[in-house]
C-alpha cells in the first residue's frame, strides 16, 4: 500500500510539473530595448512614435531607476543579473566589454567567435547561437561585489526551466561593437541559445553621423526565425544607442535632430516587428537600460521609460516592492518580473522584486506630471546639497571663531552668526513645507529661501532671541512624524530627501531627514524640559518615552524603514533618557538602555518579516537572507556601508559641516567661553542634549552607508543650538 501511495504521489508531482511547464511555454515575451531615451523624448510632440505611444496608452508605464555598480557601463548586465553589476572599458573607443557578444559563426580576430570563446573560457559552446567573448573580464570585474550577484541569472534560470531564450539586434557603429542586449539574454557562461547579433544585421549608411543603421529586412528575418521557437526574445532596436554614442560630437541642435530621427526609425521598426507576432500570445516589455546624457539647457531626473503590455491586462502604473512608489521601479526588478511572468521564482541572488501594475485612468498623464516634478526636485536637490552644508559650515566656523574671541567679538558679528545658524536650522522644515505642492524649479528655490527666512524670523521673534533654535527643531520634528505616519509624501518630494534617479531610497526616511530628526528631536526635548529642580517624574517619563518613540518610528519598517538610523536615534534617545534620571551616567546604564531599545527594534523587524513575508522591507529581507545564507549577507552589507561612507567622508561637503561642528565642540571643551558656560548653567539640559546628539551622530556615521550626511545634519541641530545659545546675551557672572 505504501508503494502504491508513493507511486501515485510521484505521478501527481510529475503531472503538476508538466502542467506548469506547459503553462509557462504557452506564454511568450518580447523584451524590446530602446536605449538612451527619456520619457521627454517619447512624448515630444515633434517625435513621431505612434507604436510606442500606443503601447504606453494601453499598457502599464513607469519610470525606471537605472543605477548600476560603479564601473563603465553595466546597465544590461544589471538587468540580466537582477543585481547591480558593472562592466569595463573595451579597447575600442567609447565601447564596453558588456557589448562583446558575437554570433557563434561570426569571424573575429581571424577565427570563428565560438572557437575564440572556447580558447578564452575552456567551456564548450554546444549549439548555442551567440557567445559573449567578454564573459571572463565581466566575471572578474564583479568578483568583489559587496552583495549577491550572479551574471546571466535571468537567461540561466529561464534555460534551466526549459524555456528558450533568443537575442536579436545589433547597435554597432563604425567605431565600436555594441551587442549589449545579449547581456540580458545570456546565461552564466555567456551563452545565448538562439538569435543573431552579428554585423550583418546592420548596414553602412552615409546619411547618418554614426555611419551604420539597422538592416531592417535582415533584422525582421532574424526575429521571425527566433520568435518561431523562442519563449523570450530580447530585441535591440539599435538606432537610439548609435545616436547617443555620437551625440557629444554634434552641436546640441544636431544631436537632438539625430536622436529624434533614430527614435522614429526605432518606432517604425518596432511596429513591423509587432505586426509579425500575435499580441494575444506575446507580452511586450520595452526597456531603456541607460539614461542619456543631458543636452545644454536640459535638466531631468535620471529615470528611464519602461512599458509593459500583455493581452487582457489593464492600463496602469508600474510599481514594485523595491520602491513602494507608484510609477517607480528599479532595473533590478526586470529579471524577477520576467521570471514571475513565466511562473518561476527568482533565485536569491536577484535583489529586485517583481513589478506590479496599479490600475489608473490616464496613467500616462499621471506619469508625465510626476516626471516633471521629479525633474524639478532633482534639479533643486543638486543646489540644496551644496548650499545647506556650506551655509551650516560657515555659520559654525564663524561661531567657533567668535566663541574663541569671547567678549572681544563685536555684537553685530555674534548676531550675524546666530542668524546664519537659524537659517541653516530652518532650511530642512522649509524644504518639507515647500514640497507640499508642485512648483517649478525657480518657484521651489524661492519658496525654500522664503520659508527658511520666515521660520528663522518667527523663531527669533517668538522667543525674544533667547531660544530661537527650538522653533525650527520643534517644527521639523512635527512635520517629519506627521509625514511618516501619513504616507511620506513631503519626504518623497523634498529636495533634501529622496532621489529616485540615484536609487538612494524610495520609501521610509532617508539618512538626510533621519539625521535631522535625530538632532532636532533631542534639541526639542531639551527645550521642552523644565529645569532639573522643577522637572517632575511625569515630565521625565513623557519626554523619555517621546524620544524613544521617535527612534522606534525611524526603525519601524512600516514607517521609517531605516535600521541604521533607527539604531543611531536609539543611542541618542537612550543617552538623553538616562540623563533624565541621573546627573552622571556610567557604562552599565548606557549598555542597559541601548539593549532595551535594540530589543524593541528587533521586535519591529520580526513583526515586519512575519507579517509581510515576501513583501517585507529591505530590513526584513536582510534578516531573511541571514537566516537563509548565514552571516555573509550581513557582512556584505557592512562592507558596502563602510566603503560608501568612507568615499563620502573624503569627498562630500557634509564632511566639512561635521568638521565645523567638531571645531565648535573643541572650542567649548578647551577654551570654555564664559558666555557658553553661563548658557549651560542657566539651561541645565544643554549639556545632556549635546552629549546625546553627539552620541547619536557618531552611531549614525558608523551604521549607515551615507552616515556622514546624517551625522552632519544631526550635529547641525545639536552643536548649532549650543553655538546659538553660547553666542547669546546670557549674563556672565564674575
Amino acid at each position: 500500500m505504501t508503494r502504491i501511495s508513493t507511486a501515485a504521489l510521484c505521478v501527481l508531482l510529475a503531472l503538476s510539473a508538466l502542467s506548469s511547464q506547459t503553462w509557462a511555454a504557452e506564454r511568450k515575451l518580447l523584451v524590446a530595448v530602446v536605449d538612451y531615451v527619456t520619457w521627454h523624448d517619447l512624448l515630444d510632440e515633434d517625435v513621431e512614435a505612434p507604436v510606442i505611444r500606443d503601447l504606453a496608452q494601453t499598457g502599464a508605464v513607469g519610470m525606471m531607476c537605472v543605477r548600476t555598480a560603479r564601473g563603465y557601463g553595466g546597465g544590461y548586465l544589471t538587468i540580466g543579473a537582477g543585481s547591480r553589476a558593472c562592466s569595463v572599458r573595451a579597447l575600442e573607443a567609447e565601447a564596453s566589454i558588456e557589448g562583446y557578444a558575437f554570433d557563434a559563426t561570426e569571424a573575429r580576430q581571424g577565427a570563428r567567435a565560438a572557437r575564440l570563446f572556447r580558447s578564452y573560457t575552456g567551456w564548450p559552446t554546444g549549439d548555442n547561437a551567440i557567445v559573449h567573448l567578454g564573459i571572463g573580464e565581466l566575471l572578474r570585474a564583479n568578483l568583489d561585489a559587496l552583495y549577491p550577484l550572479q551574471l546571466g541569472l535571468l537567461g540561466g534560470t529561464l534555460r534551466r526551466s526549459g524555456l528558450h531564450v533568443a537575442c536579436v539586434g545589433n547597435a554597432d557603429t563604425v567605431r565600436s561593437v555594441h551587442r549589449e542586449a545579449a547581456a540580458i539574454a545570456m546565461d552564466g557562461q555567456g551563452l545565448v541559445e538562439r538569435g543573431a547579433v552579428g554585423a550583418r544585421l546592420a548596414r553602412r549608411d552615409a546619411s547618418v553621423p554614426y555611419g551604420r543603421t539597422t538592416d531592417e529586412p535582415r533584422l525582421l528575418d532574424a526575429f521571425r526565425t527566433a520568435a518561431a521557437s523562442a519563449d523570450v526574445v530580447v530585441l535591440d532596436l539599435g538606432e537610439t544607442s548609435r545616436a547617443a554614442e555620437y551625440a557629444q560630437r554634434m552641436p546640441p541642435t544636431a544631436a537632438r535632430a539625430a536622436r529624434r530621427r533614430a527614435l522614429q526609425r526605432a518606432d517604425r521598426l518596432l511596429g513591423r516587428i509587432l505586426s509579425s507576432i500575435r499580441l494575444d500570445e506575446w507580452a511586450v516589455l520595452i526597456l531603456t537600460p541607460n539614461v542619456r546624457a543631458r543636452e545644454v539647457g536640459e535638466d531631468f531626473a535620471a529615470l528611464t521609460p519602461v512599458i509593459f503590455t500583455a493581452a487582457g491586462a489593464p492600463a496602469g502604473l508600474l510599481t514594485s516592492p523595491s520602491t513602494r512608489r507608484t510609477g517607480i521601479v528599479v532595473n533590478t526588478d526586470v529579471a524577477p518580473t520576467v521570471l514571475e511572468y513565466f511562473g518561476l521564482e527568482a533565485p536569491p541572488q536577484a535583489l529586485g522584486r517583481p513589478m506590479t501594475r496599479e490600475p489608473a485612468k490616464a496613467a500616462l498623464a499621471i506619469l508625465h506630471s510626476d516626471l516633471a516634478r521629479h525633474d524639478v526636485a532633482d534639479a533643486v536637490r543638486r543646489h540644496a546639497f551644496r548650499w545647506l552644508p556650506i551655509l551650516g559650515s560657515v555659520a559654525l566656523w564663524l561661531s567657533a571663531f567668535l566663541l574663541l574671541l569671547r567678549d572681544r567679538a563685536p555684537g553685530w558679528t555674534r548676531a550675524l552668526a546666530r542668524a546664519l545658524i537659524l537659517l541653516a536650522l530652518a532650511a530642512p522644515p522649509a524644504m518639507l513645507l515647500a514640497s507640499l505642492r508642485p512648483l517649478s524649479a525657480t518657484e521651489l528655490i524661492a519658496a525654500v529661501l522664503a520659508l527658511s527666512a520666515a521660520i528663522a524670523l518667527v523663531g527669533a521673534w517668538f522667543t525674544g532671541g533667547r531660544s530661537g533654535h527650538a522653533i525650527p527643531a520643534l517644527l521639523v520634528v512635527g512635520l517629519i512624524i506627521y509625514d511618516l505616519i501619513r504616507g511620506q509624501w513631503m519626504l518623497y518630494w523634498s529636495p533634501l530627501s529622496y532621489s529616485p534617479g540615484a536609487g538612494a531610497r524610495f520609501y521610509g526616511i532617508g539618512n538626510e531627514y533621519a539625521g535631522v530628526l535625530l538632532g532636532a528631536s533631542v534639541v526639542a526635548a531639551g527645550a521642552l524640559l523644565s529645569p532639573r529642580s522643577r522637572c517632575g517624574a511625569g515630565e521625565r517619563v513623557f519626554i523619555g518615552l517621546g524620544v524613544l518613540a521617535v527612534a522606534a518610528l525611524v526603525g519601524l519598517p512600516r514607517f521609517g524603514a531605516n535600521l541604521g538610523m533607527g539604531l543611531g536615534c536609539v543611542i541618542a534617545a537612550a543617552v538623553l533618557a538616562l540623563y533624565l534620571w541621573r546627573d552622571r551616567i556610567g557604562l552599565p546604564e548606557v549598555v542597559a538602555g541601548i539593549l532595551v531599545a535594540l530589543g524593541l527594534l528587533g521586535a519591529a523587524v520580526t513583526l515586519d518579516l512575519v507579517g509581510r513575508g515576501p513583501e517585507a522591507s529591505h530590513i526584513g529581507r536582510l534578516v531573511a537572507a541571514v537566516r537563509h545564507d548565514g552571516w555573509q549577507p550581513a557582512a556584505q552589507l557592512v562592507a558596502r556601508k563602510v566603503s560608501m561612507n568612507w568615499l563620502l567622508v573624503r569627498v562630500s561637503l557634509w564632511s566639512d559641516l561635521a568638521l565645523a561642528a567638531i571645531a565648535v565642540l573643541l572650542v567649548a571643551i578647551v577654551a570654555q567661553p564664559p558666555r557658553l558656560l553661563a548658557a549651560a548653567r542657566t539651561r541645565d539640559w544643554l549639556v545632556p542634549m549635546v552629549v546625546a546628539c553627539v552620541a547619536g551622530a557618531g552611531a549614525a556615521c558608523l551604521l549607515n552607508d551615507s552616515g556622514i550626511v546624517a551625522a552632519a545634519l544631526a550635529l547641525l541641530y545639536g552643536v548649532g543650538s549650543l553655538a546659538y545659545l553660547g553666542l547669546g546675551d546670557t549674563p556672565v557672572e564674575g
